[in-house]
């Protein structure tokens, strides 16, 4: 007897020929293949998006590792305010040589990924919404927004990150640091809120390009203003302190993380940089739905 589901025997040439059934191929649903959900075509859109373009950046290495440099050399340059102002003084608003040293390696960080991963993307993003090309992008059976965020890649930026990462740990060991378990755990969420809150001012901008294409100039606007991160967030007073921390959440980025570690950073600022994450992203999102729905193709 033949095995179901397996094989089935025909009769050819006056014997038996076993012939394999092909295995049944993954239906189709509006959910993605079968067994599939949205989730997996977004992790899948990423990670190819992100594999083409590491390939297209190793086809020319010495642009690679040339542009890797260049950015870490441009946000160490950035740093010769923060050294002059230590020339003069014992510390900068409360803030020690190495602890200031830690916040360079978050704001690196901060910086690097945005050059990386926020900025290539948003300026293909713009593009697209110039050219009509992002009619192509709502065809796809993925989040439209998902797609104009990973639009484009530049791999060489995350050099700047990983040298942050590296000041980052030179700022602990020399200031003597042994952060426990729930101030690590503090740090890493203060530091994914402030990537979180990035991203929302990156849509937000993207948003507004909807509106005149003239605002594309804000994503300079968003590279230039980063440089004010660099500063811990207790030099700022009043409004701009207020502004850098809620409206624009500078120091959510970069201030708060280095004093997780340090044990200066309470619960109740901890729980006001989730929060105002997550509501910057929730703005975010509702102001890209409302301008999407306004959007006419440029060639319409």
């Amino acid at each position: 007897m033949s095995e179901p589901n397996a094989s089935s025997e025909t009769r050819a040439g006056g014997g038996l020929r076993r012939r394999r059934r092909r295995p049944r191929r993954a239906a189709v649903t509006g959910d993605g293949f079968e067994g599939r959900g949205a989730l997996h075509r977004h992790l899948r859109l990423v990670a190819v998006q992100l594999r083409l373009r590491v390939l297209a950046a190793l086809e020319y290495r010495t642009g690679f590792w040339s542009g890797g440099v260049l950015s870490l050399v441009w946000s160490i340059a950035g740093t010769v305010p923060l050294v002059v102002a230590l020339e003069h003084r014992a510390d900068i608003a409360g803030w020690t040589p190495w602890a200031l040293c830690m916040l360079v390696g978050c704001h690196m960080i901060i910086t690097g990924l945005f050059g990386a991963l926020v900025q290539p993307s948003l300026y293909a993003a713009m593009d697209d919404i110039r050219t009509g090309a992002l009619d192509y992008l709502l065809l796809r059976p993925v989040d439209a927004l998902v797609s104009c965020l990973v639009a484009d890649f530049e791999p060489w930026c995350l050099v700047e990150a990983v040298a942050g990462v590296g000041l980052l740990i030179v700022g602990m060991v020399g200031s003597g640091v042994h952060p426990s378990l729930p101030q690590l755990l503090t740090m890493a969420l203060v530091l994914g809120c402030g990537v979180m809150a990035l991203y929302a001012l990156a849509v937000l901008a993207l948003s507004l390009a909807f509106a005149a294409l003239e605002l594309q100039n804000l994503a300079y606007l968003m590279e230039a203003m980063l440089d004010f991160a660099r500063w811990p967030i207790s030099v700022f007073r009043g409004p701009l302190r207020a502004l850098f921390t809620f409206v624009v959440p500078f120091a959510i980025m970069t201030s708060y993380p280095p004093m997780a570690l340090l044990g200066r950073l309470d619960a109740s600022a901890a729980v006001g940089a989730l929060v105002t994450a997550v509501v910057l992203a929730g703005l975010a999102r509702a102001t890209w739905q409302r301008a999407l729905r306004g959007y006419t193709s440029a060639s319409s």
